[in-house]
This record gives structure tokens, C-alpha cells and sequence, in this order.
């Protein structure tokens, strides 16, 4: 496909859509009410309330009153959101004669947030298939942390892959790497955080306004690699919204443990039609310190900036963005702890979109997105491997009128990638990617009930420089209902989803072959591995009120040909190396000389694996619940724990998170918050091959914060101690966790003011 000639079809379609408007003429009679809180009974200005069946909206007034005119006779549903407060829905008849005095009575929000990267539609967690998390505002704030994996590792389902502190990445129920796609603002990181343990995440998360997680198979919108979850880092790099006058957020935060400082801030400016955004930071740390001492070569140093112009309408909005990171760590215990990694992305990114437009198509969203990423590994100062990962996507997602109950999406994606890697650890040649894929995703409606359904065809092809071509031709499906009984007055909700989702072999499974240090590994692809092909199940039970609210979930996911590490002895190996040089078209193993006789790779125990694919099942249960003991006095709790086995064996998968359960109180009067959270982690034996054991461990934080305004602008500013008993543990996920513990007691200080 041409890119250039896609892309000029995106902006036609764009400027015509979004020039072209009408209004249909109404008729019927004023439908008013008031929103108060459940609870005090005090007015809710300023929320959105909608007629679901006519999708139109209005803001409630000062004193909380909402009116619609020109409303036709039949039944409908009058649904309210509100930042702090629950969604609600309340079903009204309409006849010949206005309807007045309509009083809705809206539950404080204890737990669940808007949600966007499920669906691709704004809409409550309480109402979505899967499971889901978001953290954002204050709460993003008090959970920040240097990288993605431990900004999101407290969030139910959610664990961290480490290699010391700086490249930890977030695990899904279980699953890492290519299983767990990373987007940022929807789009792939371009990144080369899935190939390698010590490869970090190119982004830092005090860029993010919001981080949202999705628990399971999400690959029906964002393709085979979520087939295990994703995470979706939204910065708005791009302005969506007209934006009328000026607003800014600044962030600082300071930390003990690893003397670290980090700053951020982006700052927003329009006139109603056309709206930039700048935004940037930097954060730099030492060397960790743990109970045992500090860990040497764990430093790390990042800064990035922004830049995104956009024109918006009342109906649409065209833009464009770029950005740049650059970040620079250490790589503990490596190669005599000498080594360090150099990642620096450039990001160029177009979009445009609207809704409510008239016609067949009433919404469109189309986005071009360029990723040239380098980084390179010190050893000293000598560059020991050079990577190159440059991608370009294109993505275009209509959503059409609704058809009687059904509403839904369609939409096409395209992939081209290059990746190469020069050095001593160039474990594969230059590989070509290239993928494209099309969408549909369909709602059928009723009342107390919503049945989504939807499909995906993928293809993916990897073309290696000197060795043989891959290709892939892969459909996944899903079906989902939610139910909402009527008796439960839109306070209970019944999730179910069932999605048949499969995955083409990564790269470095399909064309690696030798030492990869930042593994502890000599690694053996191959190029004769099958698509993974997974039937997943979510079943969730969620509830809410004005004193409680939570979410408990069973997922099981049957994966056919799941690949993974399986560990050969050096016997073996021997054995067979003329077949494992013949699979790569006699490319001998990169590095393996200096392997066999190097004395750094012997203190590193590297370990021999080949990706094989077995057939597997993961399954586990994920529960949390918020609880407003007094008006003052909130208790929050959780667990999660997953169990993933070779099926037909007695074999684990490798590094399965260990059970654990939180629980925590927090008192809050006014602006003022002060509060303590206890996780508990239990001993990790369920083990495969080598891997050894990890014992359990029990984390207290404490926490306290308070917000006050200056003139226009609100503060707030956030305290933490963080592993307060000063506990030596160690993280299971963690590759170096024989040799290096987690981090010590750790005072953290945070100043946050939006304006």
C-alpha cells in the first residue's frame, strides 16, 4: 500500500466530513430535571446528561437543572457522567405533556473511571467486557514512579518485569513481551522494550495524563500482539477538543533511594479553532539503594519533549505531533556491571477525526504515526551493539449510524517496520515487517442488556535479509454481553467475554540465535514456529453504591502452541548445533565462542533456551473493592493471582507472578488525604526448569497529601514513604533477582499544580 496516497485519502475524507454538517429539525416536548448527590443532596453542576436512545446531550446548570427540548414520545434512558461520580442511568416515558421535576440522585464514585482504549469510545469502566484499570490525576500522581512496569505494578492483574529499576515493564496476568502491547495515545512505542529483559519503555510516565490497562485479549482494535493485554499511556500530544484560553500541569518529584529529581510540565493554548500543546521533563537517579547496599551500574538519566498543533471544530479536529525521547541506564551485574543502553525515539504522528457527522459514517478517527528508534550498548565507552527499529503505521476506524440497537466500528490497520542490529549481540540479520489488518466491532442494545460482537483478519510478513520469508495469516473474534439487572437500579452489572484471539511468533523468537546477555541466555529461535491461538473467558461481577463499590473477575486463557523459554542442557546444545545452525541457513550462534570460554559469562550463568511452542492454559482471579467506612474514612482492598501450566504436564510457565493481596485505609477531610497501604506477596514455588524460588514478602507505604488553590491554579503536594519496615525482598519477575534485591525505604516528595 502507499502510504502517501492513504494518508491524502485520510485528509479528503477529513475536510469533507467535517465541512459538511446539517441539523435535523426537532420535535416533541421539554424533558428537565435536577442532579444532587445521593448522599448530601447537594446540586452536581456542570456534568454531561444524554438521552442514550437520541444521543443528545447538555450540561447541567449551577444548581444542578438540565432541560432538553423538542423531545419525541416513546421510552428512554437518561444517563449522567460527572468526574467523582458514578455513570447513572434512569429510565423515563415521555407522552404528549413536558416532563419536569425529574430529580436524579447520582452516587459519589469510589472506583470506577472512564475508560477509552477498550471500545475506542469513552465510556465508565462499570460498562465495559473486560477488566480494566486507569490511573489519573491524583491518584496517577501518588503512584508515580521512574518507568512504566512500577508506576502500574500495584494495579490489580498487573506485576513488573525488572532488570533493576530503570527498564521494568508492566506483566499481564501472566504475560510479558510481545503478548502485551504498549501504545502511547493508542499507537505502538516502536520501542524494542518486548525483545529483551534490561530494554526499557520509551516513555516517561509523568508524561501521561492517564494510563489505562486492559486485562485479557484485546486484540479485536489493536491487533495480535495484545493477546494478553495491553497499556495505553494518553499524553494528547495532539488537541482533540477546541481549547479557549490557557492551561498547564507541572510536576516535581524527589526521592531518597536512589537520589533521584525528575521534573515535567506541558502547557495547553488556543482561540477556539486552533489549540497547541508543548510539553517536556527529564528525570535523573543514582544508583539504587536496597537493605543489602547499593546497587552498583543502576543509574539512569531521561528527558523528552513535545510539540502537538491542531485546528478543531464543533464536530472535528485535524493535527499533528512530534516528540522526542532520549534516556541513558545502567545495566546492573552485566558483563561486570560496565554496560549501559542509549534509547532515543523520534516520534511524528498525524490525526484527524470527527463525530456527528451526518450521513451513513457519523464518526471517524485516521492516524499516521512515524517511530525512528535507535539505542545503542556501552560497554565502557565503546558501543559493543547498535539497534535500528523504525516503524510506520496507519490506522482508520469509522463508527456508523445506528441501524435500529446497532452501533459499531470498522477499520484498517497497516504496519511497515525495519529492524537491524549491528555488534556483538546482532542475534539476527536485518528483518523487513510489514502487516495490515481490518477490523469490524458491533453493539446491539437494549435496556438492561448489550451484546458486542466483532471480528479481525491479520496477515504479517517478516522478511530477513539472506534467510527465508514468514507469513502469517491469523483471524481473531470475540463476543461479549453485559447485563444489568433492573431491579439493581444501574448499581450491579454481570460481564462476560469470550474471545478467540491468535498471535504470529516475534522476531527474536522466529530469527535469534546466540548470546543475549540482557536474557542471561543463549537463545535459539525458529523459523518453522506457528501463530499462538488462544481462547480466552472474563467473568465479571461488578457493583457500586453510595458506600461500596468493586469488581471481582475469573479469566481463564487455553493458548495452543504457546512459545516459550524451554531450557536445553549444554549436552543437548551439542548435540544438536548442526541443526540449529542449518534451521538459520548456517549462521553460526552470535558470540557463542566467548561464551564457552569468557569468564563474564560464566559468573552470569547464562542458561541455554529454545523457543518451542507447547500448548498451555493460564487462568486466575482478580478482586477489588472500595469501602466508605464514614464519610471521612475509606477502606480499600484487593488480590490477584494467576496460575499458567504446560498443558498435560506437571510444568509451570515460566515466571508466573506469585498471589498476592493489598489492603489499605486512607482518611481524607477536605483537600487533605493521609493514608497506609500493606501488599503482601506470597512464596513463589511454582517453578519451571531452573528457575529458582522467590519467598514472599509483606510491603507497608505510607502516604499523605493536600491540595490548596492560588488564585486560578491548584496544588497539591504528595508525600510517600515507601517500604517503611526497610524489607529486603525480591521482585520474582525481576531477571536479576539472585543477585539484586528491590529497593529500600524510600522518601518521596511530589509538588503537582494545574492551571
Amino acid at each position: 500500500m502507499n502510504v502517501r496516497s492513504f494518508v491524502r485519502a485520510c485528509a479528503f475524507v477529513l475536510c469533507a466530513t467535517v465541512l459538511t454538517s446539517g441539523l435535523n429539525g426537532q420535535t416533541g416536548v421539554t424533558l428537565s430535571g435536577r442532579l444532587v448527590n445521593s448522599l448530601s443532596g447537594d446540586p452536581i453542576p456542570g456534568a454531561t446528561v444524554q438521552i442514550d436512545e437520541l444521543r443528545r446531550q447538555t450540561t447541567s446548570a449551577a444548581d444542578g437543572t438540565f432541560m432538553f427540548d423538542g423531545v419525541p414520545p416513546g421510552a428512554y434512558h437518561v444517563s449522567v457522567h460527572s468526574q467523582g461520580y458514578s455513570t447513572r442511568r434512569t429510565e423515563v416515558t415521555v407522552s404528549a405533556t413536558p416532563v419536569s421535576g425529574l430529580d436524579v440522585r447520582v452516587d459519589p464514585e469510589l472506583h470506577f473511571e472512564e475508560v477509552t482504549t477498550v471500545t475506542g469510545d469513552a465510556r465508565s469502566q462499570f460498562d465495559v467486557y473486560q477488566p480494566t484499570a486507569v490511573l489519573a490525576g491524583q491518584e496517577l500522581t501518588k503512584q508515580l514512579e521512574m518507568s512504566l512496569g512500577a508506576t502500574l505494578e500495584n494495579q490489580p492483574g498487573v506485576a513488573s518485569r525488572s532488570f533493576g529499576p530503570a527498564p521494568a515493564r508492566p506483566v499481564v496476568r501472566g504475560l510479558d513481551g510481545d503478548r502485551v502491547q504498549i501504545l502511547q495515545d493508542g499507537q505502538r512505542m516502536g520501542d524494542l522494550s518486548s525483545q529483551s529483559g534490561d530494554h526499557g519503555v520509551t516513555v516517561n510516565p509523568a508524561a501521561a495524563q492517564r494510563i489505562e490497562v486492559v486485562r485479557g485479549p484485546a486484540t479485536l482494535l489493536y491487533g495480535a500482539n495484545a493477546i494478553g493485554g495491553l497499556v495505553n499511556v494518553i499524553t494528547e500530544d495532539i488537541p482533540t477538543r477546541p481549547i479557549d484560553g490557557a492551561s498547564g500541569n507541572f510536576t516535581a518529584d524527589a526521592g531518597t533511594a536512589a537520589k533521584e529529581a525528575a521534573g515535567a510540565a506541558d502547557i495547553r493554548a488556543g482561540n477556539g479553532h486552533v489549540a497547541l500543546h508543548a510539553g517536556g521533563g527529564g528525570r535523573r537517579s543514582s544508583d539504587v539503594d536496597t537493605p543489602a547496599g547499593d546497587v552498583d551500574n543502576s543509574q539512569s538519566r531521561n528527558g523528552f519533549g513535545n510539540v502537538g498543533l491542531s485546528w478543531t471544530g464543533d464536530r472535528g479536529y485535524f493535527g499533528g505531533s512530534y516528540g522526542y525521547d532520549d534516556t541513558k541506564y545502567g545495566i546492573p551485574v552485566v558483563e561486570g556491571g560496565i554496560l549501559q543502553l542509549t534509547p532515543r525515539r523520534h516520534s511524528f504522528s498525524l490525526r484527524g477525526g470527527a463525530q456527528g457527522l451526518e450521513g451513513v459514517i457519523d464518526g471517524f478517527r485516521a492516524t499516521l504515526s512515524a517511530r525512528r528508534y535507535r539505542h545503542d550498548e556501552l560497554e565502557g565507552d565503546e558501543v559493543g551493539t547498535a539497534f535500528k527499529n523504525d516503524t510506520m503505521e496507519v490506522e482508520l476506524m469509522g463508527s456508523h449510524r445506528a441501524a435500529g440497537r446497532l452501533k459499531g466500528s470498522i477499520g484498517g490497520w497497516v504496519l511497515d517496520r525495519s529492524f537491524d542490529a549491528r555488534g556483538a549481540e546482532a542475534l539476527s540479520p536485518a528483518v523487513d515487517q510489514s502487516g495490515f489488518a481490518a477490523f469490524l466491532f458491533e453493539e446491539v442494545t437494549w435496556p438492561h442488556v448489550t451484546f458486542q460482537f466483532g471480528g479481525r483478519v491479520d496477515r504479517t510478513r517478516y522478511s530477513p535479509a539472506g534467510e527465508s520469508e514468514r507469513d502469517f495469516t491469523n483471524i481473531s473474534g470475540s463476543v461479549g454481553l453485559l447485563f444489568r439487572p433492573e431491579a439493581a437500579d444501574d448499581r450491579l452489572t454481570l460481564a462476560a467475554s469470550l474471545a478467540h484471539a491468535a498471535r504470529p511468533p516475534a522476531l527474536e523468537e522466529l530469527y535469534f540465535f546466540g548470546v543475549h546477555h540482557g536474557n542471561f541466555a543463549l537463545e535459539v529461535g525458529n523459523p518453522n514456529l506457528t501463530s499462538e491461538r488462544a481462547l480466552g473467558v472474563d467473568l465479571s461481577l461488578r457493583w457500586r453504591g453510595s458506600r461500596a463499590s468493586g469488581e471481582i473477575t475469573y479469566f481463564r486463557n487455553d493458548i495452543n502452541d504457546f512459545i516459550f523459554r524451554n531450557i536445553l542442557d549444554e549436552e543437548e546444545f551439542e548435540e544438536r548445533e548442526e541443526e540449529f545452525v542449518a534451521r538459520f541457513g548456517g549462521r553460526e550462534p552470535a558470540g557463542h565462542e566467548h561464551a564457552e570460554g569468557g569468564e563474564a559469562e560464566s559468573e552470569e550463568e547464562l542458561a541455554i533456551i529454545e523457543f518451542v511452542g507447547r500448548d498451555s492454559v493460564l487462568q486466575g482471579v482478580e478482586a477489588h473493592a472500595d469501602v466508605s467506612l464514614t464519610s471521612r474514612v475509606f477502606l480499600e482492598v484487593g488480590a490477584d493471582y494467576v496460575r499458567g501450566a504446560v498443558k498435560g504436564s506437571d510444568h509451570s510457565l515460566p515466571r508466573m507472578p506469585p498471589l498476592r493481596v493489598r489492603g489499605g485505609l486512607r482518611y481524607q477531610y477536605s483537600a487533605f488525604q493521609a493514608g497506609g497501604e500493606v501488599v503482601a506477596a506470597a512464596t513463589q514455588d511454582r517453578v519451571f526448569g531452573a528457575e529458582a524460588p522467590t519467598d514472599g514478602y509483606t510491603l507497608l507505604k505510607l502516604f499523605t497529601s493536600y491540595s490548596f488553590q492560588t488564585g486560578a491554579a491548584t496544588n497539591t503536594i504528595t508525600a510517600r514513604l515507601d517500604n517503611v519496615t526497610d524489607e529486603l525482598y525480591r521482585n520474582h519477575l525481576s531477571l536479576i533477582k539472585h543477585l539484586v534485591p528491590e529497593m529500600g525505604r524510600n522518601v518521596k516528595v511530589l509538588y503537582n499544580v494545574r492551571f
